[in-house]
């Protein structure tokens, strides 16, 4: 893989990272609600996912999985009802903000939990097959047969991981911004709406083709 090959790589790459979808939008959620510590952890379970996908695809069973339609069709819908799964659950959750008894988020043992927050994250981009879709799309154009494979799938592979983690971490810190105001009176209409827009993703993701 030549120098300018990496680049138009590093392009598709940025352009795919920075175009918000699920993960982008925990690590909004997990910001507004917990911190930037939660907003990392989450980001972490995702690129950890995301690296997961890359490595199947390099060791080609990414290929396996978009030609066994059983296989692919299973994990498809996995990911989609975990995705609404979410989204129903952070409508639920906005009810809590009319309590007067309600800690804010954020606070308190429950609020916290970085295993959660990580596995959560990491069940996020793993149960999404359209990124082994992606991969085995995206890889074979950037690869130069006549050298060694391993090391060019690490790159490919490592720069999608580190740019997809900054991404999510730069959204993160922009929403922090507006935290103190979305923890109190706005709380209740972000947790609905990035509810709504979680369902939304996993619809989409159902109801979308191979």
């Amino acid at each position: 893989m030549i120098s300018e090959q990496f680049g138009l790589y590093f392009l598709a790459v940025i352009i795919a990272v920075f175009t918000p979808g699920p993960a982008v939008m925990l690590g909004i959620t997990n910001s507004i609600r917990h911190g930037m510590a939660a907003a990392i952890i989450g980001a972490l379970g995702c690129v950890t996912g995301t690296g997961l996908m890359g490595g199947l695809s390099a060791m080609g069973l990414g290929a396996l999985i978009m030609t066994s339609g059983l296989l692919f069709t299973i994990v498809h819908y996995v990911g989609a009802g975990y995705l609404i799964w979410l989204g129903i659950r952070m409508w639920r959750n906005s009810r809590k903000a009319d309590l007067p008894t309600a800690e804010p988020s954020g606070t308190g043992k429950e609020a916290f939990r970085p295993l959660r927050l990580y596995v959560r994250g990491f069940l996020v981009s793993a149960s999404n097959p359209k990124a082994i879709a992606f991969f085995t799309a995206l890889f074979p154009l950037f690869i130069d047969q006549n050298a060694p494979l391993a090391g060019q799938f690490i790159v490919l592979d490592g720069t999608f991981v580190v740019m997809s983690f900054s991404s999510i971490v730069i959204y993160a810190l922009l929403a922090a911004r507006s935290r103190a105001f979305l923890i109190g009176t706005g709380r209740k209409w972000f947790d609905r709406i990035s509810g709504g827009i979680f369902v939304s993703f996993g619809i989409a993701l159902g109801a979308s083709g191979r």
